[in-house]
């Protein structure tokens, strides 16, 4: 297994916070998400949002093996690698600090619209709020757009599941 990350600070904000965080685009924590996904490697234009997925499976997050730590499974996923597609639509609304929220075991990479979002190494235990990359989340305005995600196995249990949360919501 990676190395668990132990910065709270910094990309990760507190697990504590993300609970209390108003959700803008659900993790399959409380309720199963529908996602498209592949275990094999697939074109290099894979996370634009102009991709067409269509041929791959379909089945809800979380992704991973059942007995890792904090991992809500919900379809099985025991391959070295996989890639996870979904559309959703931002809500208008006043986000203020809108951070993924997510549970990785072990290696991982998120997309938005193709963007770059995040790269995160080793695994986490839980679910957490990560901070999302300047260029990225300078695309989140209300409407339609691509989440796409990329997790590496390297040993030990694994896990893969990404929503949004605004930290600071107004409501």
């Amino acid at each position: 297994m990676g190395e668990p990350r132990h910065d709270r600070g910094g990309e990760l904000g507190a697990v504590a916070q993300a609970a209390q965080a108003g959700h803008v685009v659900p993790t399959s924590e409380q309720e199963p998400v529908t996602w498209r996904y592949t275990t094999q490697a697939p074109p290099a234009d894979w996370a634009k949002p102009y991709f067409d997925a269509s041929a791959w499976k379909e089945g809800p997050g979380g992704f991973g093996t059942h007995g890792t730590p904090g991992a809500v499974v919900r379809t099985e996923w025991s391959t070295p690698e996989i890639w996870l597609r979904r559309e959703f639509v931002l809500p208008d609304g006043n986000w203020t600090d809108l951070q993924f929220r997510i549970h990785h075991d072990e290696d991982t990479e998120v997309y938005v619209d193709g963007v770059l979002a995040t790269q995160l190494s080793g695994f986490v235990t839980e679910y957490e709020g990560v901070r999302i990359k300047t260029k990225a989340r300078e695309i989140l305005k209300p409407g339609k757009h691509t989440l796409a995600v990329h997790c590496k196995q390297t040993g030990g249990g694994q896990y893969i599941d990404v929503g949004l949360v605004d930290l600071r919501a107004s409501k």
